[in-house]
C-alpha cells in the first residue's frame, strides 16, 4: 500500500507542478505572443512541460527499475 501511496503522491506533485508552470507560462506568454490565443498558449506550455518531465523523469525511473531488477536477480 505504501508503494502505491508514494506513486500517487509523486503523481499529484507532478500534476500540481505542471499546472503551476503552465499557468505561469500562459501569463508570461500573453505578453510575449499577443497574436496566439490563450488556449494555444496553454496547450503549447503544457506540452512543453510534459516533454520536460518525460526527459527528466523517465531516465531516472528506468535506472531505478534496472537497479531493482538486478537486485532481484541477486547481482
Amino acid at each position: 500500500m505504501t508503494h502505491l501511496k508514494t506513486h500517487l503522491l509523486l503523481f499529484g506533485k507532478v500534476l500540481v507542478a505542471l499546472l503551476a508552470i503552465s499557468m505561469l507560462l500562459l501569463i508570461a506568454g500573453q505578453d510575449l505572443f499577443p497574436l496566439m490565443s490563450p488556449v494555444d498558449l496553454l496547450l503549447s506550455a503544457g506540452s512543453g512541460v510534459i516533454l520536460l518531465i518525460v526527459v527528466v523523469y523517465l531516465p531516472a525511473l528506468a535506472c531505478k527499475v534496472l537497479q531493482a531488477r538486478s537486485a532481484a536477480e541477486g547481482k
